[in-house]
């Protein structure tokens, strides 16, 4: 039985964010193409996506274990003290 009372801290995923502005660039591609009749070759497009959704991940995934680490070590701070309140 856990004694912990306060909630995890929830974050947005990363993965999340990144596929959602893929999906939002791809959809005002399209779009723009359609209005502007602005001629896009596919595989230039599909690159470019690529290589974006690849640097987001690679940095997300970086900057989540920067700050996964620099949560863990706070909490191992000697003379950090807990407070944990007994469930009863």
């Amino acid at each position: 039985m856990s004694t912990s009372v306060s909630a995890p801290k929830r974050r947005a995923r990363i993965i999340t964010i990144v596929w959602g502005a893929v999906i939002l660039a791809l959809a005002t591609l399209v779009l723009l193409s359609e209005v502007v009749s602005l001629s896009v070759d596919p595989v230039v497009v599909a690159l470019g996506l690529l290589i974006g959704v690849g640097l987001s991940l690679v940095a997300g995934g970086l900057l989540s274990l920067r700050f996964r680490q620099s949560a863990h070590d706070e909490d191992d701070e000697p003379g950090a003290e807990t407070h944990d309140i007994p469930a009863y």
